[in-house]
């Protein structure tokens, strides 16, 4: 009579243990790389912000001759968390573009004038200026983001 012998799975237990190796090595390499994406835009939430960069003072010029077009940007600078403290006519109504014009040296109106779409962005520092910018609206003033409610 003939005896039936078990085969040894030796070979196989091996295989298992490093195939558990290679899982675990793979699940651990993607919870890295997890953990660093989710870092990575947490910090550029951070970084970048939407909205002007501290309280912002800025005055407002109608330099486009369009009644009440002052008072309407305005509207729109507050609802983006601008204080307007002056809305007035520019000295002419002869600009064709908008014009953004730092008066306070650490003023960033680089940064406000992304938010704003504003093209023309320059400096000409006034101590005395209550206001940290003041912004000439053109006869482009459409294009900029504001919500323009006219009366």
């Amino acid at each position: 009579m003939a005896v039936k012998r078990k085969k040894k799975k030796a070979s196989s237990s091996r295989k298992k243990r490093g195939a558990g190796f290679g899982q675990k090595f793979l699940v651990a390499a993607s919870l890295v790389v997890l953990v660093l994406c989710a870092a990575s835009v947490t910090s550029s939430f951070y970084f970048r912000q939407k909205g002007p960069p501290r309280t912002f003072t800025i005055e407002v010029l109608n330099g486009s001759g369009e009644t009440g077009l002052a008072h309407a940007a305005r509207n729109g600078l507050l609802h983006l968390g601008i204080d307007v403290i002056e809305e007035d006519n520019a000295p002419h109504f002869g600009y064709e573009e908008s014009i953004l014009i730092a008066r306070k040296p650490d003023a960033d109106v680089d940064r406000l004038g992304e938010i704003l779409g504003c093209k023309n962005v320059i400096v000409q520092i006034q101590e005395d200026n209550l206001a940290d910018a003041t912004l000439i609206l053109g006869a482009d003033y459409r294009e900029l983001n504001l919500e323009w409610e006219r009366d």
